[in-house]
């Protein structure tokens, strides 16, 4: 992909739109032509649909939101906003790496109570709601000016 004049730099917004579309198309593969159980592929499809938010580092079984000046409200909110669907308050709390579980369920039961979630009545697993992914879009926008 190549662009003509402008003093522009669109190489991010090109890479970004060929991640996109590479994942929607394997998704389609998967889902057209899978020899998986059903559960199977529709997890791999789902792991395609994880948004990739420059935010956040991904391991092998933790997720690291990056900026360390982040409140544990916006940490949660930009955590569960990189993942599609549900995740488990359990890993949730994993990957803040945050040390009191009480004040953790605590700020998760507020952004619920906000609609900003969505927490389980058994309070096991969380889920960004629309009002949330907006916030999550807002924290983004002020953090890539902290991270340079």
């Amino acid at each position: 992909m190549g662009h003509a004049g402008g003093d522009v730099d669109s190489n991010h917004m090109d890479a970004t739109l060929v991640l996109s579309v590479s994942n929607w198309t394997m998704a389609e593969l998967v889902r057209v032509f899978h020899s998986l159980p059903i559960s199977q592929a529709q997890l791999l499809v789902d792991d395609l649909a994880d948004r990739t938010i420059p935010l956040v580092w991904e391991g092998q079984s933790v997720r690291r939101v990056l900026d360390t000046t982040l409140k544990l409200w916006e940490q949660i909110i930009i955590l569960l906003a990189s993942r599609y669907g549900t995740v488990k308050v359990a890993d949730l709390l994993n990957w803040t790496d945050y040390g009191n579980k009480s004040y953790f369920l605590r700020t998760l039961r507020d952004l619920h109570r906000k609609r900003q979630v969505e927490l389980s009545k058994d309070n096991v697993t969380v889920e960004i709601l629309p009002p949330g992914s907006r916030t999550a879009g807002d924290i983004i926008a002020r953090s890539q000016v902290n991270l340079g």
